[in-house]
Formats: C-alpha cells, sequence, structure tokens
C-alpha cells in the first residue's frame, strides 16, 4: 500500500477501535438484563446466593433522590474496584423504571440491578428491621453472610471502602 493511503486507513482504524471500545457493556445489555423487577423475598435469594462467595453490598436508591445520585459513583467505582469479592446489589426505588434505566446507562453500569415491586413496608421489614425507608439505604453483608454494617443516608467513598474492606478482611 502507498503511504499516502496507509496515512487515511490507519487513523480512520485507530478511531473505530476507540469508538468500539468505547461502547459499554451496559448498552450492551437490554433493559431487561440490566434491570430485573424484584419483590423483598426474591430479592433476599439473591442476596443469600453469593453466602459463601462475596460480601454484598446491597444499595437502596432512586433518580429522584439527591443523595443517592450523588454517592451512586462512589458506589459503582467499589464493584469496580473489587469485582472479584464484591457483588453490588442495586435495587431502585423509582416510579418511573425507564428513568432508572437511562440514570444505570450514564452510570455504565455493567451488571444486572433491581427494581422494587411490592409493598413499601414489607419490602423495608425485609432489608433491615432499623431501616425507616430514608433513602439511600446501604448494608454490607460479608461473604458469610453476616452483616457488617448498614446506614441511612449518603456515604462518602471513605465510608463505603471502609465498610467493604471490614466485610472482606474480619
Amino acid at each position: 500500500m502507498s503511504k499516502r493511503l496507509n496515512a487515511i486507513i490507519i487513523p480512520v482504524f485507530l478511531i473505530f477501535l476507540i469508538l468500539f471500545n468505547g461502547v459499554s457493556y451496559a448498552q450492551q445489555l437490554s433493559d431487561s438484563e440490566l434491570m430485573k423487577d424484584v419483590n423483598s423475598e426474591e430479592l433476599q435469594e439473591i442476596i443469600d446466593s453469593y453466602e459463601g462467595e462475596k460480601a454484598v453490598l446491597v444499595n437502596m436508591w432512586a433518580t429522584w433522590c439527591g443523595p443517592c445520585v450523588e454517592e451512586f459513583p462512589h458506589i459503582v467505582k467499589l464493584q469496580r474496584k473489587y469485582e472479584d469479592q464484591l457483588q453490588v446489589v442495586f435495587v431502585s426505588a423509582d416510579f418511573d423504571k425507564q428513568a432508572a434505566l437511562e440514570f444505570l446507562r450514564e452510570q455504565e453500569v455493567d451488571w444486572q440491578t433491581f427494581f422494587k415491586t411490592g409493598k413499601d413496608e414489607v419490602f423495608i421489614n425485609s432489608l433491615s428491621d432499623k431501616w425507616t425507608g430514608a433513602m439511600p439505604f446501604t448494608k454490607i453483608l460479608n461473604p458469610e453472610g453476616n452483616l457488617v454494617a448498614s446506614w441511612e443516608n449518603k456515604a462518602d467513598f471513605s465510608t463505603f471502602e471502609t465498610n467493604v474492606k471490614q466485610a472482606l478482611n474480619p
């Protein structure tokens, strides 16, 4: 090939690679793969399924909850940092499932998340008898399924990571 043709093909190929690699897995998941409806019993089964394998961070959030939106990137960062040892279980309490899906895609979440169904009080009580229903709500379990920490309201990255490390290294 001529040098002139190479000068065109190589940059075009590099641009293609950059664009192709920039398509996140979250964009490849269908809506039903990215967010599944879940009731309180199903959620507990999902949480229990990681026992003996991974620590679990459960986070109740919604797009209309400012503190939820603010802390969300911290949790995504933790999932990526500790992906072999931690499973983040996001549960949206949104009224508009489409808004939640759009937010998940913006945040480049690339694992299955959940959309709360069923009665609020039953759902709240199933997650924690100390949770008043305020959001965000987070609870962290160690790989044995024991509660390490839980709290209402937003937290910073340091708080999340400290508790995740405690769950991973009892």
